[in-house]
């Protein structure tokens, strides 16, 4: 209402053109949201949250078809116009939409579910909306501002005003009523001026006080000698084949260096600004010169900025063993490590014997890294090959095993080969027995991994203090973490799950000590490790 004087001749009390201040465009009530797509936003009682493009698209294609389930291939077609995209860009839209839907939000909020083997759906109470509710009661407000103001224009140009008669009791009464002027000095100059110097003042401590912060000397950056960083050979303008045996020669090399001597590694996917860096780094390349592959090695001193070691070996699919023991050895003879020829015989025993198996096993080791689910499954293909032309390598059947429990992390609705595994299990835990055999600690590894999930605390327990006896390793770390928290060791379990983030800083571990064996709460457990995965998190009052 605009008051009694707004219906005045003077017509001054003007509402605002409501077509100019509604939103034109299309808006959903999702449960306690209001989705509007023009705007890229999602408003909640005082919450205003702006969102990517993708993630509204999502959404409004969710709401308009909600409670209809659709796959990742019908997601792409919709949402993304069938644009050549992978599952992981969906699968990573739809990780993303239900987290800024829960914004923050301890209670357990579902939105997006996801339905096993058919995709995704929206379960939502959703209502198409003509304009967005926040907005017009911002246009209600001001509206009233609007005619408030002019109301009381109209009452002080409506009071008259008063002329008194000249007469001499009149002029004296008015008189009067004049305001006196008051005796007290004006400080309100001495009062500025007080004031300014404060300010100056302030300003003065402040940049004193800047530059001998800056004046100190910061340390932002310390040498770690015995870690060693591992970088393969970028692959954006390599072939896949070359940049599939760089990578897994690399994690060769370093799985190996873990357990011959007591330097610590990580794998060189992130980029490091300040903490501590790695006083020694090996790159592994794999170079394709005429037709001919090459495999060039070069151990490099970070802190002094010298090269170690560099050599290029030619690489033959038949002399891949070879090579390989010749790589290893060499390394270890730079790095100084003792018996550096036995070491490296030894490393090899378990390996694929045949030039084609070894071929696929190193190449696997690639595809195991990464947390694409169509890539991961080439790893386990891979890996399956190699056992049917050695189909007694109790190492392959190992990795194989792991392989199988890492992908369910990964991917929690793929179905697990459940008679797969238990005859893989099986066949380890005998060579386990064995008092004749050199059992590696990656089968260790795998034994306590099975043994984890079967809920056999003692021999998971024993399986990995084997294993870490022999060497340290990510999965190792995980496990680890596991196991404090089946303990209620939660501070165990961050310490854990740091070490593991530590030696390899990338999604794929962030979503092991996330999701394998079961699902931890990494928010409460390791918020500096969630944190920054998630950077965009943010405590909004």
């Amino acid at each position: 209402m605009c008051g009694a004087r707004a219906y005045s001749a003077s017509y001054r009390c003007y509402l605002p053109d409501t077509k100019s201040y509604s939103m034109i465009g299309i808006c959903f009530q999702i449960n306690d949201w209001v989705l509007c797509i023009d705007e890229n936003k999602l408003y909640r009682q005082d919450r205003e949250v702006s969102a990517e493009p993708r993630l509204i698209n999502l959404l409004h294609f969710l709401a308009e078809h909600a409670g209809e389930v659709f796959g990742r291939e019908e997601l792409i077609q919709h949402v993304w116009d069938g644009a050549i995209v992978t599952d992981q860009v969906v699968t990573q839209s739809i990780f993303e939409l239900r987290k800024l839907l829960r914004d923050g939000r301890e209670e357990n909020l579902s939105y997006v579910v996801t339905v096993p083997k058919r995709g995704y759906k929206l379960v939502a109470n959703v209502q198409r909306l003509d304009g967005n509710p926040y907005v017009s009661r911002q246009e209600e407000s001001t509206a009233s501002d609007v005619c408030l103001a002019d109301d009381i224009d109209d009452v002080e140009d409506a009071v008259p005003e008063i002329v008194f008669p000249a007469g001499p009791l009149t002029r004296a009464v008015c008189q009067s009523q004049q305001p006196k002027k008051s005796s007290k000095p004006n400080v309100s100059r001495w009062r500025l001026n007080l004031l300014n110097a404060i300010w100056i003042g302030l300003v003065i401590v402040a940049m004193g006080f800047f530059t001998v912060q800056q004046s100190q000397v910061r340390i932002t950056q310390v040498v770690d000698t015995h870690l060693i960083e591992f970088k393969f050979q970028d692959g954006f303008h390599a072939q896949a084949l070359t940049h599939e045996l760089a990578d897994g020669i690399a994690q060769k090399l370093m799985a190996d260096l873990t357990q011959v001597s007591d330097y610590r590694v990580i794998l060189g996917k992130t980029a490091y600004s300040s903490g501590i860096l790695p006083g020694k780094s090996i790159m592994v390349r794999v170079n394709d010169k005429d037709g001919h592959e090459f495999l060039d090695l070069e151990l490099k001193n970070n802190s002094s900025d010298a090269v170690l070691f560099s050599r290029q070996y030619p690489l033959d699919s038949q002399h891949l063993a070879s090579v390989l023991k010749s790589a290893e050895w060499d390394v270890m003879q730079a790095l100084k490590i003792p018996n550096a020829e036995q070491q490296a015989q030894r490393l090899l025993v378990d390996f694929p014997r045949q030039p084609a198996a070894l071929g696929l096993y190193v190449r696997a080791n690639h595809y195991l890294n990464v947390a694409d689910r169509q890539q991961f499954q080439k790893g386990i293909y891979l890996l399956e090959q190699v056992l049917k032309l050695e189909p007694d390598n109790h190492y392959v059947q190992a990795e194989l095993l792991i392989a199988y429990h890492v992908q369910q992390a990964l991917s929690p609705d793929q179905a697990l080969n459940q008679d797969r595994m238990l005859v893989l299990s099986e066949q380890l835990q005998q060579v386990s027995y064995s008092p004749q055999a050199v059992v590696q600690p990656r089968i260790y590894e795998a034994l306590a991994l099975q043994a984890t999930v079967e809920n056999q605390v003692e021999a998971a327990t024993r399986y990995l203090a084997q294993a870490q006896g022999l060497r340290e390793s990510v999965l190792s770390y995980v496990l680890q973490g596991k196991h404090a928290e089946l303990k209620g060791d939660l501070d165990g379990a961050s310490d854990a799950y740091s070490e593991a983030f530590y030696m390899d800083t990338s999604l794929e571990t962030y979503l092991l000590c996330e999701n394998l064996v079961f699902h931890s709460n990494l928010k409460s457990i390791d918020y500096a490790m969630y944190r920054s995965v998630h950077p965009s998190v943010v405590r909004l009052l």
